[in-house]
């Protein structure tokens, strides 16, 4: 399989002997191995590495490398019986009825001996049909049963007296097998089999689609001059698709070329070198409804265009290069040509995130145009880039004829196009550790030099908890010449306000409000108990400075060389995500504990084992290797993170007006979050802090909707559907934007498969493989291999089968224990023998019926936490029994939970009378009482990881 690798494919290269190579970061190339000569290729998807092409016999294929978690597609069909007062239920049906095996509508007549995988390219996965035991949530037992009054109508678990009808789901799962290599797609019928194409583009990997899944827009161009699309291309056909339709074009109009963006707009090339634009494309009408016609330059005709996330390049037959003026949504055709000078090239691309490639006329090798921005559009200048393949011959054997980096995300700051500084790095490395070892002889002599003291002040406004008001005050550090520690001190002139040495000082964090402006927070022990930190704010360059300078007197003070992998504990800062990890952590006194903050944004972070993983808000994986802010290298890697926010339209239906935000007294907000108990505007959501930016503006959620996003129900809240009935009288709309931010952090990206939750075993040895559960997306549960602590990314996922979709997993050292999505606990033993276990089985919900959210497993306990932030421990776990008993309500507001191999509790609390949650520690806990008797608290924290303590 392949492996999780940070190396993902940026670009692909087509050169003129047919070959096709990736271009992988640090500039090195790679080719993929095909045993067809390919003419024309289109990147699809980064994350996937799918690329299509066109072979010699100008037949489309499609390479889709080994993924983490193998392509499977679930087929299915369903057994029809009928009731008869002599038989009973079998497989006596009437005339009028279904067929004995049928698919879920009943109209075909599918025989289980007679089903087939989709084609030649899957192989069934499971070697016998199994009957489905789950419908709609509930476990139905082994028979599998749903019974109904007649064929079709609503299905129900539960037999009644007027159940005349039953069916059931028989499934089996097949995967995809033609990884790695170009795989012709499936033909339905001989015309289809005997079209032949010139041109194909892939796109729309940034667009989300009414099924919520991420499709690929695939459109192709015959030897006609005619325009195809293929749908239902996504990970479920492995990027195949369904089949060719044809799209109408102009009358009297061919096409030579076309091109489709990341996102919505979609391109053409006519044969007398105009250009067309699809228009009416959306999220639920993927493909467009009409053309647009687009003049070319006024003295080049055009040969090839190619589409960016709001850019819209084009190439001359000439070879002349053109920029398209004011691409927007609301003008998807731009205004104007503007010229691009001194510059002839033979093809053109633009990646994900705007960044131009071209290849040189002269030459037929890889330029990249530099200063591309919001500001300057055009960029600055065209630099070629050094290509290097991996068996380190060069890129000159060659001449490349086609590039496409559609849906690759290219960082030239991470890139070495700018030219590298590495050798610098390497440098400094070697003559500090030259330094060190030269002093190290002259460390116990005196100083042949009096002590000076030092100072650094600035007048910056401190928070007054007793004013409840910001007070400009003086702010001092400094140090005396007989004093071996720093001192910080605020004052208004009159009086010190508060006092402390930086040996006090237990944590040091930097902070943003919406609006942008800074804080500064100062914690000891004294204030942590207080909740109640030293807050200074002040100009973002001030803050920022003093921050800086602070955290080095903090660090410096704790003498801090490096930082283990190993017997840390992790959080969140609640406001900005920021980890921090702890430093002495004082056993008996979590207020007195040290705390060291590294860069970074994150939702939820898991350590353990030497291992640290971290979730973004976008679902990305993101790993720790052992660094630190400020160490050499570090502050040239990206991290990348995006969040999406929402709110609900709501109305009411009314005999006069129909719908109307006119609501009932009792009725919800008119704009409100998904409950509908909080009042919202689109104004009152405001980006985190002034590192964030807004990538999208609001648009409607058509995911199960009508054309305009609505969904109805008869009264709020209900159940919600796409189309309005009869009886519908209230409607709501999602509204969702999406903002991105990008910052210098010690993080290595992680597999590319996103995740909701981790979970890494406490407790495993150094050098040994350290299991690491994991949940995606869709629910799905997965197992990574080889993770040890010389290799944290590990090596491939392995897919473990779960009877419902999961919303979260924790590992134990001899179990694992998950919570599924309709708020039931899973237990999956056997776990310590064979690492990925034997089977699943459901453990009931707490007495009251509580809805579970979270769990976590130590080395002999389990808690859980209900939707309703309930704390709930699991009586009599142990190896033998690790399903345990029954559940006991603990405690309540508690927001997430982190047991460890030591059995301690760590959670976050948010209790009424706080403002922000705050880091607790379960206390009186003993080998006979698990259970505990209170809490103490620490700093504020949104999310907190304590399984990396070791026993």
């Amino acid at each position: 399989m392949a492996s999780a690798m940070s190396d993902t494919s940026k670009l692909y290269i087509l050169s003129s002997k047919g070959k096709v190579f990736a271009l992988k970061n640090g500039n090195h190339l790679e080719r993929l191995e095909s045993a067809i000569e390919i003419k024309r290729i289109a990147f699809a998807n980064q994350s996937r590495d799918v690329v299509y092409g066109i072979g010699s016999d100008l037949k489309v294929c499609v390479w889709v490398a080994e993924p983490e978690v193998p392509v499977r597609q679930v087929v299915e069909l369903y057994q029809n019986e009928r009731w008869t007062p002599t038989r009973g239920y079998s497989d006596l049906l009437l005339p009028t009825d279904r067929h004995h095996w049928s698919d879920e509508s009943g109209r075909y007549h599918r025989p289980r001996e007679e089903v087939e995988v989709p084609s030649a390219h899957w192989q069934w996965d499971s070697a016998n049909w199994e009957i489905d035991e789950n419908f709609d949530g509930q476990l139905l037992g082994p028979d599998g049963w749903t019974y109904a009054i007649d064929f079709p109508a609503t299905y129900s678990p539960d037999k009644r007296w007027n159940s005349m009808v039953r069916r059931r789901r028989w499934i089996r799962t097949c995967r995809y097998r033609s990884t790695n290599r170009f795989a012709d797609l499936p033909c339905r019928d001989q015309s289809e089999a005997d079209l032949a194409f010139i041109d194909i583009a892939a796109g729309g990997c940034d667009l989300s689609y009414p099924d919520g899944l991420t499709h690929v827009s695939v459109w192709a161009v015959s030897v006609l001059g005619q325009v195809y699309i293929r749908p239902v291309c996504s990970r479920t056909t492995a990027y195949h698709g369904m089949l060719w339709m044809r799209v109408d074009l102009p009358e009297g109009m061919e096409v030579s070329q076309i091109a489709c963006g990341s996102a919505e707009g979609v391109w053409a090339v006519t044969a007398t070198g105009w250009a067309l634009v699809r228009t009416g494309i959306s999220r639920d009408c993927q493909y467009g409804s009409g053309w647009s016609t687009v003049e070319p330059p006024f003295d080049a005709l055009l040969l090839q265009v190619t589409v960016g996330p709001d850019s819209v390049w084009a190439l001359g037959k000439d070879g002349s290069v053109w920029f398209r003026q004011n691409i927007k949504k609301s003008c998807p055709a731009g205004t104007g040509w503007v010229a691009i000078s001194s510059f002839l090239a033979t093809c053109l691309t633009v990646s994900r995130n705007g960044e131009v490639f071209a290849l040189g006329s002269a030459d037929r090798q890889l330029y990249w145009r530099s200063g591309v921005s919001l500001e300057d559009p055009h960029g600055r200048a065209w630099k070629k880039l050094s290509l290097v393949d991996k068996s380190g011959e060069g890129d000159n054997r060659d001449l490349w004829i086609w590039i496409s980096a559609t849906a690759g995300f290219l960082d030239s700051r991470s890139a070495s196009w700018e030219g590298s500084e590495e050798w610098k790095d390497e440098v400094m490395t070697q003559l500090s550790s030259r330094f060190s070892k030269e002093m190290q002889g002259f460390s116990t002599l005196n100083r042949a030099i009096s002590r000076t003291g030092w100072k650094n002040s600035a007048v910056l406004k401190v928070w007054s908890g007793k004013q409840a008001a910001w007070e400009d005050c003086k702010v001092e550090v400094g140090c005396d010449e007989d004093d071996e520690q720093a001192t910080l001190l605020t004052a208004d002139g009159e009086k010190v306000h508060i006092s402390m040495l930086i040996s006090e000082v237990t944590a040091v964090q930097l902070h943003e409000d919406p609006q942008g402006s800074q804080e500064l927070w100062i914690y000891t022990a004294f204030l942590t108990r207080a909740a109640s930190p030293l807050r200074m704010s002040g100009s973002r360059n001030d803050i920022e400075t003093w921050y800086t300078f602070l955290t080095e007197c903090y660090w410096s003070d704790l003498d801090v060389k490096d930082l283990p992998k190993t017997d840390r504990v992790w959080i969140l800062a609640p406001l900005t995500g920021c980890p921090s990890l702890s430093h002495g952590l004082t056993a008996d006194a979590l207020p007195s504990s040290k705390w060291l903050t590294l860069a970074g944004h994150f939702q939820t972070i898991e350590s353990a084992s030497g291992i640290t993983w971290a979730l973004g808000h976008d679902n990305s994986v993101w790993v720790w290797v052992g660094c630190y802010e400020g160490k050499s290298g570090t502050e040239r890697r990206v991290q990348t993170d995006t969040r999406t926010v929402e709110l609900y339209e709501n109305q009411r239906w009314n005999p006069v007006g129909g719908f109307s935000s006119s609501l009932l007294p009792s009725d919800r907000y008119a704009w409100s979050d998904d409950a509908g108990r909080v009042s919202l505007t689109k104004d009152s959501f405001q980006l985190p802090s002034g590192s964030w930016r807004w990538e999208s503006d609001w648009v409607p959620d058509y995911n199960q909707a009508d054309d305009d996003g609505w969904r109805y129900s008869f009264d709020f809240p209900g159940a919600y559907h796409g189309q309005k009935l009869a009886t519908d009288c209230v409607r709501r709309r999602r509204w969702y934007r999406t903002m991105k931010v990008e910052s210098a952090a010690p993080w290595l990206p992680g597999p590319a498969t996103k995740l909701k939750s981790i979970s890494i075993c406490p407790g495993v040895a150094t050098g040994e493989i350290v299991p690491l559960w994991g949940v995606t997306v869709d629910g799905s549960v997965v197992l990574r291999d080889r993770v040890t602590t010389a290799s944290p990314q590990g090596d491939s996922w392995i897919a473990v089968r779960n009877p419902i979709p999961f919303v979260e997993v924790s590992v134990g050292p001899f179990c694992v224990w998950a919570v599924a999505s309709d708020g039931t606990a899973y237990v999956r033993n056997g776990t310590k023998g064979k690492m990925d276990g034997l089977y699943w089985f459901q453990v009931e919900k707490p007495n009251n019926g509580a809805f579970l959210a979270h769990v976590t497993v130590g080395s002999s306990v389990v808690w859980a936490l209900s939707q309703d932030n309930i704390l709930y421990f699991r009586q009599n776990f142990s190896a033998a029994f690790p399903e345990g008993t029954d559940w006991i309500e603990v405690a309540g507001d508690i927001t997430q939970i982190s047991a460890n191999h030591r059995d301690e509790l760590y959670a976050i609390s948010s209790g009424p009378q706080q403002s922000l949650p705050v880091l607790a520690r379960r206390t009186g806990q003993r080998y006979d009482d698990k259970i505990g008797s209170g809490w103490e608290f620490g700093i504020f924290a949104k999310n907190v990881s304590a399984r990396g303590l070791q026993v």
